[in-house]
């Protein structure tokens, strides 16, 4: 008796993103889930330094000191989002494009990219569903038997 197994059943999925203006995918594999994690953790540091920046602090600096200590966080931040879409997407220049569709916005490229994450988390558990499903079919027919 051989076994067959159909690989395609088994790759890894695709996500596919419409941002309205553009189409693209990714396939999800243990590199892409790692690296979309890595961004994540390094968007959400950042940005916290941003929220951490208090009136207060700022208030003891003059205006234009403040003001590029703010640029400067918020630059760090949206740097590694539009860097974090170019290569997830393998796509240069996405990161640019959705930050300036978004009105030029940091938080707002933030959350589109906080919502292109969980689009993966989901879509990682469907398919460790699919397999965990698939395993206990097979284990209830050895039952029966």
């Amino acid at each position: 008796m051989a076994l067959i197994l159909n690989l395609d059943d088994y790759k890894a999925p695709q996500l596919e993103v419409n941002f309205g203006f553009k189409k693209v995918s990714v396939e999800l594999t243990d590199d892409t889930t790692s690296k979309m994690s890595a961004f994540m953790l390094d968007a959400n540091e950042m940005l916290k330094k941003a929220d951490k920046l208090t009136d207060n602090e700022l208030a003891k600096l003059s205006r234009e000191e403040a003001k590029k200590r703010l640029e400067s966080v918020l630059g760090d931040a949206r740097d590694l989002l539009e860097g974090a879409f170019d290569e997830m997407f393998n796509n240069p220049g996405l990161g640019v494009e959705l930050y300036n569709r978004l009105g030029k916005s940091t938080v707002s490229l933030a959350n589109v990219f906080s919502r292109v994450n969980s689009e993966i988390n989901k879509a990682n558990q469907r398919k460790e569903n699919q397999k965990l499903n698939r395993y206990n079919r097979r284990n209830d027919n050895r039952k029966k038997k």
